[in-house]
């Protein structure tokens, strides 16, 4: 299905601890062009070994309230399994939207999804990724940046940066803008 003709799907993104290991999940669920659900949860995986270190410096980077995901968020996220669970009862059968997500969250989710037995995440035609339609369209597949694709599109993003629930909300804003552009 061509991306313009989508009107049923999950915006989504995922943060992580350095370590490559799921610390949020934020999704919104689109029917026609209502957000119908939105689906936010904070993970119990804190980062571990020279993780730290590098979690710690992004935290300090990110700052104030509006800031990034802190290691007491964290210990008080639920387990990994129980996230995955709630995350595929939320998408269903919907179509995947998403900024850089094919090598990346989709990957992490699957993989996830394998460690924990909770079966398989059949993605074949339903992944639509932002930054890949952005390289078919513009014929460069170069990477670009959920904030570069904003200001092409006209998009004002908000301040909060790096939180799972805000940059689905934003990629939600860049993907119709995409739609619209491109009917």
């Amino acid at each position: 299905m061509l991306f313009t003709n989508l009107n049923n799907y999950v915006v989504f993104d995922l943060e992580m601890n350095g370590s490559n290991q799921i610390i949020e999940i934020g999704a919104i669920k689109v029917t026609g062009t209502q957000n119908i659900e939105k689906f936010s949860v904070i993970v119990n995986n804190p980062p571990v070994g020279s993780a730290i270190k590098s979690f710690k410096y992004i935290t300090k980077s990110m700052g104030g309230k509006d800031g990034w995901i802190t290691l007491d968020m964290i210990s008080h996220g639920i387990s990994e399994e129980r996230a995955l669970n709630r995350f595929m009862q939320f998408v269903g059968d919907y179509a995947i939207v998403g900024h850089a997500i094919i090598d990346g969250d989709v990957q992490l989710i699957k993989e996830g999804l394998q460690h924990h037995n909770l079966g398989k995440w059949d993605t074949r035609g339903k992944l639509y990724d932002t930054q890949q339609i952005h390289g078919a369209i513009a014929g460069n597949p170069q990477d670009i940046s959920l904030m570069d694709l904003a200001e092409m599109y006209g998009i004002d993003l908000g301040k909060q940066k790096h939180r799972a629930l805000p940059d689905a909300k934003e990629t939600l804003a860049i993907f119709v803008a995409m739609k619209k552009a491109w009917r």
